[in-house]
């Protein structure tokens, strides 16, 4: 017998050493009390001087579950026993071991689900017509997987009562828990996963919590997907325009905040149909400028879309806008490289827009032309240097924003390259003998930028002047948001190949993860379930 347990109750009790049979008479002391002493006919022993066959050697710690309801009493369930050395310590011993967490985690989630369960089914035996308690048909269990392990939830089945027409079956929890997946595990499962392999999610989840083998890549994967979809589920029809209401609407009502900028760029990813091929995905940024006190009143958002697969683009990018309070009198900027695809996204999206070429892009095309034009073969030197020197006054003017100049400039380079005085050279320039591969790869790069200018000329404001006045001229503070929503999930360091519908989907809850609005998701479902 444990006489600790003995202690506990106050009762004396006789102790035996099992080496020389010598008893002592034990009265009842405090657990752990050691300095104190027993008596042993009439001599008092310190209790520090047993022998340690005598003493209690272990510490017990016994977890119960006390279940209390209104029209039940209380009882109690007893969770787990912890043990510990009561004669040492050491820091290998000290507060719960993380094995001991998730058991006692596992077992308290399983005794809450299972006493929840057993009540809830008490409570609906009574037919809701005529309330005569109805028969039992039979006992099974669904399962239903949670942060704390998968767990059997005890399933009463009744037979329909004699008040009902026809005949047939009632199973209160099947009906009560269509979902077999908790809120909590598909929240870590998907914010993991949008930051992290599934595989490595798998790993992560298991060494925190008590999950066991109830989780792997493919259940994450299929779990992430089910939410994403659900999110996309909830977005609106795509629209050609959304520009709301008229001007006077727009002017009644509090003033407008500080202007938002809004960058758009892309990045791609490995092609699983199409290999060795790469997708496109867009991505974009919010970001509002800091106000007069210098403090930003709205949070950055992100958005981003497979290009090809998502359907609703636009409609995506307007309920961003309306989350972070954007309405249509507000100032707008947005930034993109000028690509058919960023550039139909972004028209008819507020009136008071302003639609900026991203500058590096332009730079970026003068700059490798210039390279080209370097490498130009003899007898070209003239040609050569006047190319890169003209190529510099056409960075300088669209600097300014004066384009038509600078396509005028682009045709004089081209008109040079050519050779203006042989007509054949002029007809067909990237067959002629008499052009040498450099120069037709630079007539190349020049007939393509001359369309890109053309094709964005609205958008091309004087950066030199918007520079002047601390407003951005590039999307510069978009290539982080790529790196961030795209190339390290999808491209960086890893070799996967991709589905356009996986990175679309997966991508849509990594934003919201990036941006913190993913718990709001979440949020939003158990006050609509319980509304229900």
């Amino acid at each position: 017998m444990d006489p600790a347990s003995i202690v506990r109750k106050g009762c004396p009790v006789k102790l035996v050493c099992p080496q020389d049979g010598k008893a002592i008479l034990w009265t009842g002391l405090a657990v752990g009390d050691r300095n104190r002493s027993v008596s042993d006919g009439g001599t008092d022993v310190p209790a520090n001087e047993f022998p340690s066959s005598w003493r209690n050697e272990l510490m017990r710690f016994t977890i119960t579950l006390t279940a209390a309801t209104d029209d039940r009493p209380t009882s109690g369930i007893s969770i787990a026993v912890i043990e510990r050395d009561d004669d040492t310590l050491t820091i290998d011993d000290l507060g719960l071991r993380i094995a001991e967490s998730k058991r006692l985690l596992a077992a308290l989630q399983l005794a809450v689900v299972q006493t929840q369960a057993l009540d809830w089914c008490r409570r609906q035996r009574a037919c809701p017509c005529c309330g005569s308690a109805r028969q039992i048909k039979d006992h099974r269990s669904i399962m239903v997987r949670t942060p704390f392990g998968k767990i059997a939830v005890p399933s009463t089945r009744f037979r329909r009562c004699t008040c009902k027409p026809t005949a047939g079956i009632a199973a209160p929890i099947v009906a009560a828990l269509p979902e077999r997946v908790t809120p909590d595990l598909l929240e870590l499962e998907a914010r993991w996963a949008s930051l992290a392999s599934y595989g490595i999610t798998a790993e992560r989840l298991a060494d925190v919590l008590p999950i066991g083998d109830a989780i792997n890549a493919t259940t994450i994967r299929q779990d992430t997907l089910r939410v994403a979809e659900r999110l996309e589920a909830e977005l609106g029809t795509e629209r050609r325009c959304f520009i709301e209401g008229c001007e006077a609407d727009w002017t009644d009502g509090p003033l407008p905040g500080p202007p938002v900028t809004v960058g758009i760029d892309g990045g791609y990813v490995r092609s699983w149909y199409d290999r060795p091929n790469n997708f496109e995905v867009i991505v974009g940024k919010s970001v509002v400028d800091p106000g007069e006190d210098g403090e930003i009143s709205e949070p950055t958002r992100r958005f981003g879309f497979v290009v090809g697969h998502d359907d609703r683009p636009r409609r995506r990018l307007h309920e961003l806008l309306l989350e972070q309070g954007v309405g249509m009198d507000r100032e707008i900027t947005f930034m993109s490289d000028g690509g058919r695809n960023v550039r139909n996204l972004q028209w008819d999206m507020r009136p008071n827009a302003e639609h900026v070429l991203d500058y590096f892009h332009i730079a970026m095309r003068v700059t490798v032309m210039q390279q080209i034009a370097r490498g130009l073969p003899p007898p070209s030197e003239t040609d050569k240097d006047v190319a890169v020197a003209t190529l510099e006054r056409v960075r300088h003017f669209l600097w300014h924003g004066n384009w038509r100049r600078a396509l005028d400039l682009i045709g004089d380079v081209e008109t040079r390259m050519l050779g203006a005085t042989d007509p054949d050279v002029t007809d067909e320039p990237m067959s002629h003998p008499q052009v040498s591969p450099q120069a037709r790869n630079l007539l190349k790069h020049l007939r393509e930028f001359e369309s890109y200018i053309s094709a964005n000329a609205s958008m091309i404001p004087n950066y030199g002047e918007r520079r002047r006045y601390g407003e951005a001229v590039s999307t510069a503070f978009v290539e982080s948001t790529v790196n961030q929503v795209v190339a390290k999930r999808f491209a960086k360091k890893q070799q996967m190949q991709w589905t356009p519908r996986g990175v679309h989907l997966l991508v849509q809850l990594r934003v919201r993860t990036l941006d913190g609005t993913l718990a709001n998701d979440f949020q939003r479902w158990r006050d609509e379930r319980k509304a229900a």
